[in-house]
């Protein structure tokens, strides 16, 4: 499949996305297997994976991402869907998938349906890792930073505006791994998988200059990215103690936001223009008022606001009463 370039610096759709990074054969091993939601093809995927998640294309923040269980209960199927907090029960898949295309319909927007990962756990919460790849000065992909993310207790997303937490990424690698070796391995396919993506999204995408990259670790300690996101949040970085780590990634931001889109630049000169055109119009409706001499250099129509010095003076006298 020939990867057609698009000059946009930020992407939102997830379609689009794992669209791209499946071209890729070093990446496909790592990409959890995703289908855009239809009647056929969440229930293909519930009779495949029994554990999924369905979450809207363009979205960020974690919002609308539902988890959709198929459980054996006393030799009776039940379908569990889980949005936030809210927990519902459906006993046919017919009208479990009803009740969640009303959902997709009111929202207007395309969801996709997502293998479910059984990611590890730190302190019985769900854990993954936020990967910054970003340009560095001579145009290669650099990972900046490492970021540990705890799930809230009782919702099914690990990002930080949904009540998720920071972990330091060695604390959690150390928890998850059963000795330094097989920390060090895990660091270096991060890494490689993290510079791996950047490269391939910036041949569909050649202005994005950074990436921040979602990874959920199976059991076995397996990368799988969940989502690409191409104008991450930063912020979070500022919370672990390690700061050089958010100093480094504001650092390459900074040089990065140097680099226009050429069509982008191009606009904004046009708008500096008309700015300037403005302001020159301006002083020249200033320069063009006539003084009257002995008037202490005040406009010749200009006539004193008495209704506002009559406010301050009635505001003065009301002051004084109640003192």
């Amino acid at each position: 499949m020939v990867i057609k370039q698009n000059h946009k610096k930020y992407v939102s759709s997830k379609w689009k996305k794992t669209l791209v990074l499946i071209n890729n054969v070093h990446l496909k091993k790592y990409i959890p297997d995703t289908k855009k939601v239809s009647y056929e093809s969440l229930n293909e995927m519930l009779e495949k994976h029994s554990v999924v998640y369905v979450k809207p294309s363009r979205g960020s923040s974690g919002k609308g991402v539902m988890k959709i269980q198929k459980k054996i209960q006393h030799e009776k199927t039940i379908y569990e869907i889980q949005n936030d907090l809210n927990i519902n029960y459906f006993y046919t898949y017919t009208t479990l998938y009803n009740d969640l295309n009303e959902h997709i319909k009111k929202s207007e927007r395309l969801h996709i349906v997502q293998k479910g990962i059984d990611m590890v756990k730190y302190n019985d919460r769900s854990a993954d890792i936020r990967v910054m790849v970003q340009q560095n000065l001579q145009s290669g992909w650099e990972v900046t930073g490492f970021l540990g993310r705890l799930s809230h207790p009782k919702k099914v997303v690990t990002n930080i505006s949904g009540g998720g937490t920071v972990c330091d990424i060695d604390e959690l690698l150390d928890h998850v791994c059963t000795n330094k070796n097989e920390k060090e391995t895990l660091i270096e396919e991060l890494n490689m998988v993290g510079v791996e993506t950047a490269k391939q999204m910036n041949k569909a995408f050649p202005n994005i200059k950074e990436n921040g990259i979602d990874i959920a670790l199976d059991q076995k300690l397996h990368p799988w990215i969940l989502e690409v996101n191409t104008k991450p949040d930063i912020i979070p970085f500022t919370l672990l103690k390690n700061k050089t780590i958010f100093e480094k990634i504001l650092e390459y931001r900074k040089v990065n936001r140097r680099d226009y889109n050429p069509k982008q630049n191009h606009k904004n000169t046009k708008t500096t223009d008309k700015r300037r055109k403005r302001n020159v119009n301006k002083s020249k409706n200033k320069s063009n008022l006539k003084v009257q001499p002995n008037s202490f250099h005040e406009p010749k129509n200009a006539t004193p606001n008495f209704a506002k010095k009559f406010k301050r003076f009635k505001k003065r006298k009301y002051s004084k009463r109640m003192i």
